[in-house]
């Protein structure tokens, strides 16, 4: 339960027909996440990461199947290449994953401080 004193009065409600698109949102909660800016920046370029190692997944594949096609001249190659694609193949598709958990991990805080002051003002 909010406790507030007796003489505030309460805020001017909104105009349930008016339209609110994408930027005056933002610019509403901008105050509130820039008192995280660097998490924010983190957040955003986890996301970016996460983005283009999800990029990368179908290129590595896509390179793991013409690299089956490996003439017999090179013997070392039979195992090496596949090989090494697969695990590069594996590898993004982890960091994907990863990434994606360290930018809910770093703007979790954000958001539940966005999420706790846009409260207390409607």
């Amino acid at each position: 339960m909010r406790r507030t004193p007796a003489s505030s009065s309460p805020p001017p409600a909104a105009d349930p027909n008016a339209k609110r698109n994408d930027w005056a949102t933002i610019r509403t909660l901008l105050p509130y996440l820039w008192v995280y800016k660097w998490r924010v920046m983190a957040a955003l370029l986890c996301l970016v990461g996460a983005k283009m190692a999800n990029i990368g997944v179908p290129l590595v594949l896509k390179n793991i199947v013409d690299r089956l096609s490996i003439s017999p001249s090179h013997p070392y190659a039979l195992l090496v290449l596949p090989l090494g694609a697969l695990i590069a193949y594996g590898a993004l598709r982890f960091s994907t994953t990863l990434f994606t958990e360290l930018r809910e991990f770093l703007f979790a805080r954000v958001t539940q401080r966005a999420v706790r002051c846009r409260c207390a003002f409607t």
